[in-house]
C-alpha cells in the first residue's frame, strides 16, 4: 500500500537528488547534459565567488527580516481581535487573513505599483504630505527592504492563521488571573499568552524561515535582482545561472541547489536545537 508513496517519491524526490549531485561533479553542454568529470569544481567555485557570497547574506537579510515582520505583524493584528466581539472579529480575521489566499506573482505584482519610483501608491502619499519617498526599488538597501516587505506581507495571512488558532487554545483562566493580579494588556500578551502559544511560534519561525531561504518570485517580479545584484538570493542565483544566461551552467546550479539544500537542513536543525536548550 506504500508503494505508490514510495514510487513518486523516488521519481520526483531521491532521483532529482541523485541527478543534480551527479550534474554538480561534471561540467555540462549546450542543452544541460553532463561532460567531463570535475570533481570539486563547482564546490569549489561556490566558496570562491563573491556573487554567491553575495546571494547567501542577501538571503539572510531578507529572510531574517521578513520573519521578524510577518510574525510580529501576526501577533500584534490577533492578539487584539482575542476581546472583540464575535460578529467584527469573524469579519476581521477573513480581512486580515487575505495574504494567504494571494499567490506570490500576485502579490509582488501588487506591490511593484506601491513601490514604483515615479507613479508609486506609497510615494504619492508620501508627497501628499510634503515628504520625498525613495527610491524604493532603485537603492540597494531600500530594494532588499522592498523585497522583504513585499515577502513579510505575502507570509503574514499563514502568520496570522497560526496564531489567531493558537489564541483560540489559551485558557481564559489565566488570562482573568492576570487581570485580578493588575496586568496590563502589554504585560498580559507578554509574560501570559506568549509563553503558552510559544510552540506555535517555534512552528511559524521554522517554516517561514524555510520559506524566506527559498525567495525567488518577489525578486524575479519586483527587482530581478537588482540594482547591481543587490537583492540576488540564493534561488535567484540559480536560476540564472541555470536558465537566464546564454551558456547553461547546470553543474553550477546543481551544486548551489545541493548547498541551499544543506543550508536549510542546517537551519532548521539548529533551531530545533535551541529550542530544546531554552525549554
Amino acid at each position: 500500500m506504500v508503494l505508490p508513496c514510495v514510487v513518486l517519491l523516488a521519481v520526483f524526490a531521491y532521483w532529482p537528488l541523485v541527478r543534480g549531485a551527479f550534474l554538480s561533479m561534471h561540467g555540462t553542454d549546450l542543452l544541460g547534459n553532463p561532460t567531463r568529470f570535475i570533481g570539486a569544481g563547482n564546490y569549489i567555485e561556490l566558496v570562491t565567488d563573491p556573487a554567491l557570497r553575495r546571494a547567501l547574506l542577501t538571503t539572510g537579510v531578507i529572510t531574517t527580516l521578513s520573519v521578524i515582520l510577518a510574525i510580529a505583524g501576526a501577533l500584534a493584528a490577533a492578539l487584539p481581535l482575542r476581546r472583540a466581539a464575535r460578529r467584527p472579529r469573524a469579519v476581521l480575521s477573513v480581512l486580515l487573513s487575505l495574504p494567504f489566499a494571494y499567490s506570490a506573482s500576485a502579490a509582488s505584482a501588487v506591490f511593484a505599483g506601491l513601490f514604483a519610483p515615479a507613479v508609486g501608491t506609497i510615494n504619492q502619499v508620501l508627497a501628499t504630505v510634503g515628504l520625498h519617498g525613495p527610491g524604493w526599488l532603485e537603492s540597494p538597501a531600500w530594494a532588499v527592504a522592498s523585497v522583504s516587505i513585499a515577502t513579510a506581507w505575502y507570509e503574514f495571512g499563514f502568520a496570522f492563521l497560526v496564531v489567531l488558532a493558537a489564541l483560540t487554545q489559551v485558557d481564559q483562566g489565566i488570562i482573568e488571573a492576570a487581570a485580578l493580579d493588575g496586568a496590563s494588556e502589554l504585560r498580559t500578551a507578554w509574560s501570559v499568552i506568549i509563553p503558552v502559544i510559544r510552540p506555535s511560534l517555534i512552528f511559524l519561525v521554522v517554516t517561514q524561515t524555510i520559506s524566506g531561504l527559498q525567495v525567488f518570485t518577489q525578486v524575479q517580479v519586483l527587482t530581478r535582482g537588482g540594482p547591481a545584484g543587490a537583492t540576488s538570493t540564493m534561488v535567484y542565483e540559480l536560476y540564472q545561472r541555470a536558465f537566464g544566461e546564454a551558456l547553461p551552467r547546470l553543474g553550477s546550479a546543481s551544486t548551489l541547489a545541493l548547498a541551499l539544500l544543506a543550508l536549510v537542513l542546517a537551519v532548521t536543525a539548529a533551531q530545533f536545537f535551541v529550542v530544546r536548550r531554552s525549554a
